[in-house]
């Protein structure tokens, strides 16, 4: 097997690989590009990579920004307590002046002097009245300075009450019957908050505003002995002590924060105005929340609140210096919009990230692989024509031009190229050898017909001669020389349309001195046929032929030659009619056999001299037109033979050159 048939077998199986792959032969074979490959690969490398960090950056980021609200919110709830103790530790300090001021002490003592009515002893007593005046300037004097209490009440043990602030006298009050009293008693001189409202108000307080809550403040005076003498009130509006909180849950709609006492009494969100409203909606789901704490103080815990539909974030812690616990509670949502907001931008970062990275993969795999995608193309698209307009124009058409800066990639594009230039060489010679092959049988199938052409004239002379036609024989003569001047023609293998009718002529006329009367011919060719390059005694065969099967016993002897030309197709047909008893079913079906049998023209065919003509036809037909070659044999329903043959108006359509890469293919 030479380099040609080797390149063929070669390309033959790449066609039946290309195939399989196309169908999904047998399910198993998946192949991907070398791009795709890459890319899948790079990308996988890439994105894993890239959502490893991701996760890790956004787990750490998560942690600290969850660590920061919780944080947020410990530092709030300890903001509060801070506000809250100093507001306390205000009026504390306020209790603990008028405890120990030695003014008070002083005028405090007169006051308490033991005494029945009195109205008339302040009255009778320009004293106790200077007194009891003097007192209740001194405390105004406290809490005008401060404005850290709107009443400051005084109580001894002989049931009187002194009053300043929003309230200026006395009067007299049962000490025992006020809500503070056996605690604050209880506990000898330390204080005592509590949270009043309407009738644990002393009276002329809540004057006209009855149900207005007050924060008490309450503690035992004792004298320079440490006897308990009485108690001491401090009063601060409730709202005033909160106004902070109040303006807090203002600016934020999601924060609720409550406030208990060292007994867990709820001193904060206040009550509500009316028995009728007497605590807020859900207040009890509140206290059930805020009363049974479960975590550690200052410290963040998640709690489902069941009148709303999101989760709660609660913390909570105590003061040291009231005992109070505040509880500072937010929605989930609001207290995390932070992380909420965060994760959305992180997610879209990370998502522009994966398609900067999956563009870059695919930039760089066919970066990497271009010149070898390029190379493929050519590979895929270089044929025998490519081979054959490579060679003629002397340069190789199918090179790569910019084999990139990958070594590998310019090595390998430098052997394609030298592969080619021997493919390209061997082709050639291959093309070249095949081409003078096919000339050789050409013109030996030609050369076939000289001796044949002689047989039947010899033939014929013999004939005539017996029948004593000298004339004719002269005639006859003539027309031979000429015939044997256009077919001795040197290494000529086609002629004009014009050259061969001419030839057909003066055989039709030898025949006709022979026959006479009895033949009768007729030529119906156009005038643009007749320039038509054809093969050399490719019609008068075909008159020859009917000449001998095809004169029947019905007198005159009719042919008709006729021509079509197919502008448009670029074909052109030569028709050979007869009036005979046309041809033998079975000689008919032969003939067929053998043209379909030669449609694959591979070497000459073997013929005798008798019987030859129609397959030698067909045989150089088939070597001069190719593919374009035509020939049919058919008889006619009003009797007689139809023989036509045809072609290529162009040679290099199927002609030589060209049949010749055919017959190369005959070899895959």
């Amino acid at each position: 097997m030479d380099i040609f048939e080797a390149i063929v077998e070669t390309q033959k199986k790449i066609e039946v690989l290309k195939d399989e792959q196309r169908r999904g032969y047998g399910m198993r074979y998946r192949f991907r590009t070398l791009q795709q490959s890459l890319f899948a690969y790079y990308s996988a490398v890439f994105v894993i990579f890239s959502l490893i960090v991701a996760g890790l950056l956004y787990v750490f980021l998560a942690s600290d920004t969850r660590q920061r609200s919780e944080e947020q919110q410990k530092q709030l709830g300890l903001s509060i307590v801070g506000h809250l103790d100093q507001e306390v530790v205000k009026m504390n300090n306020f209790s603990m002046n008028i405890v120990y001021s030695n003014l008070v002490k002083e005028h405090f003592s007169h006051y308490l002097a033991p005494a029945e009515g009195a109205e008339q002893t302040m009255l009778s007593d320009p004293a106790l009245y200077k007194d009891t005046t003097t007192l209740i300037d001194v405390i105004l004097a406290i809490i005008s300075s401060s404005n850290t209490a709107k009443q400051a009440n005084i109580y001894d043990v002989n049931g009187k009450m002194l009053g300043a602030g929003l309230f200026n006298g006395q009067l007299p009050v049962d000490l025992k019957q006020r809500p503070w009293y056996k605690e604050t008693w209880e506990r000898s001189g330390w204080r005592v908050i509590r949270l009043l409202q309407g009738e644990a108000l002393p009276v002329p307080t809540g004057e006209g505003k009855r149900d207005e809550p007050y924060i008490s403040l309450t503690r035992v005076y004792k004298d320079g002995n440490y006897v308990s003498q009485g108690v001491v009130e401090i009063l601060q509006r409730a709202d005033d002590l909160f106004q902070h909180l109040n303006e807090l849950q203002a600016s934020n709609q999601e924060l609720r924060i409550y406030v208990l006492d060292e007994r867990d009494a709820l001193l904060y969100p206040l009550p509500a105005a009316s028995p009728a409203a007497n605590a807020p909606a859900g207040s009890a789901e509140e206290m059930k929340l805020i009363q049974h704490r479960t975590s550690p103080p200052e410290t963040m815990q998640e709690v489902d609140y069941a009148l709303t539909d999101s989760k709660q974030m609660m913390t909570y812690m105590t003061s040291q210096e009231t005992g109070w616990t505040v509880v500072v509670m937010q929605s989930k949502h609001s207290l995390f919009a932070n992380l909420n907001r965060m994760a959305l931008i992180f997610a879209g970062a990370t998502l522009a990230t994966l398609i900067i990275i999956l563009m870059l993969s695919y930039l760089i795999s066919k970066r990497v692989t271009l010149p070898l995608h390029r190379l493929q193309r050519i590979i895929q698209k270089t044929g025998e024509n490519d081979l054959m307009s490579g060679q003629d124009s002397g340069q190789l058409l199918f090179k790569l031009e910019h084999p990139g800066s990958i070594r590998e990639m310019a090595e390998l594009n430098d052997t394609f190229i030298r592969l080619n230039q021997q493919l390209v060489q061997s082709f050639h010679d291959q093309m070249a050898i095949k081409s003078r092959e096919t000339e050789a049988r050409l013109l030996a199938l030609q050369s076939q017909m000289n001796p044949h052409f002689l047989y039947n004239n010899i033939t014929n002379i013999s004939i005539m001669a017996e029948e004593g036609m000298n004339r004719q024989i002269v005639a006859f003569c003539g027309h031979i020389a000429s015939m044997l001047r256009y077919i001795s023609a040197p290494g000529q293998s086609g002629v004009s349309l014009s050259q061969e009718l001419e030839y057909c002529e003066r055989y039709l006329e030898c025949m006709k001195i022979r026959f006479e009367d009895d033949l009768n011919y007729e030529f119906s060719i156009p005038d643009e046929m007749k320039d038509i390059q054809i093969p050399m005694l490719i019609i008068q065969p075909l008159l020859e032929n009917a000449m001998k099967y095809g004169l029947g016993d019905t007198l005159p002897w009719k042919l008709h030659i006729t021509g079509e030309l197919d502008i448009t197709q670029e074909t052109w047909q030569i028709h050979v009619e007869d009036n005979g008893p046309g041809m033998e079913p079975e000689a008919l079906e032969h003939i067929e056999l053998y043209i379909n049998k030669l449609q694959n023209v591979d070497r000459m065919p073997e013929l005798k001299i008798n019987g030859m003509g129609l397959k030698n036809i067909w045989a150089r037909l088939k070597l001069w037109y190719g593919p374009a070659a035509r020939m049919c044999i058919e008889n006619k329903a009003t009797g007689g033979v139809s023989i036509c043959i045809g072609g290529s108006i162009r040679k290099e359509q199927g002609g030589t050159y060209e049949y010749a890469e055919k017959i190369q293919n005959n070899y895959r």
